[in-house]
């Protein structure tokens, strides 16, 4: 048995224990400077390995198809937190991330949708956070599985924006709510190619998108996402990502 396969029924075990759980970075409002929203991140603490690396555990749950299991127990646990921040008064939405791979379930948007309804959480506050690499337009089982969740009050929030993979023009054709800018986006904007970034803030927020710039970790960054026109900013500057789901 190989290292990965090892590693794959090692991350099925851990589904259901301690092993796996988030950890939350929050956003806030450029208008603001409040927190409105925090982006959980999945975490895996092996016992006997330690902290496995972000990237290599969803590789491997993507490869073993561990994801679909990985994926219901962080809705779950993004569901109760958000229970938590409503029996404290807190207002806040949380993010949580799900992979293409999850949409080869037809059951899968249905799921979600019947776990958010019985939570009463209330429409924007779940957003289901997608990478750049989302099924084509053309996929019309995929995109009709997202508008189904938007019409149900889930948020859909795409990642990668600015870097070229989605025109701007393409927004109309997908059931969005948000896209994230990422942080080697804004942190690489030099002054004239700053217009161009701009711009594409403009057509989403067009579209009724939110945009929320990613990756801030120093002022200069935050400068940057305020003079694009970016709606909100997450970041190391802001907070690192925290287990503690209170956050001040």
């Amino acid at each position: 048995m190989s290292p990965t396969e090892d590693l794959a029924d090692e991350l099925a075990a851990a589904v259901d224990g301690p092993e796996l759980f988030a950890v939350y970075q929050p956003q806030v409002s450029l208008e603001s400077g409040s927190i409105v929203a925090a982006e959980a991140l999945c975490r895996w603490q092996h016992p006997r390995l330690g902290d496995i690396d972000p990237l290599t555990m969803i590789e491997v749950a993507e490869r073993s198809g561990v994801i679909h299991a990985v994926g219901r127990r962080m809705l779950d646990e993004c569901l109760d937190t958000l229970a938590g921040w409503r029996a404290m008064g807190r207002g806040w939405a949380v993010a949580v991330n799900v992979s293409p791979v999850q949409f080869e379930h037809e059951s899968f948007a249905g799921h979600v949708a019947a776990q958010f309804e019985d939570r009463a959480a209330g429409p924007g506050s779940l957003v289901l956070e997608l990478s750049h690499d989302i099924p084509p337009a053309g996929e019309r089982a995929v995109l009709a599985q997202l508008a189904m969740l938007r019409e149900r009050g889930v948020e859909i929030s795409l990642g990668g924006y600015g870097e070229g993979r989605i025109a701007p023009e393409q927004l109309a054709r997908l059931p969005l709510s948000e896209v994230k800018i990422p942080g080697h986006v804004i942190r690489d904007a030099q002054p004239d190619a700053r217009a161009a970034l701009r711009k594409g803030v403009q057509v989403a927020q067009a579209h009724g998108l939110r945009v929320v710039a990613e990756g801030i970790e120093t002022l200069t960054h935050l400068d940057i996402a305020v003079e694009l026109g970016c709606d909100r900013a997450q970041g190391f500057l802001i907070r690192h990502p925290d287990p503690e789901i209170v956050f001040p």
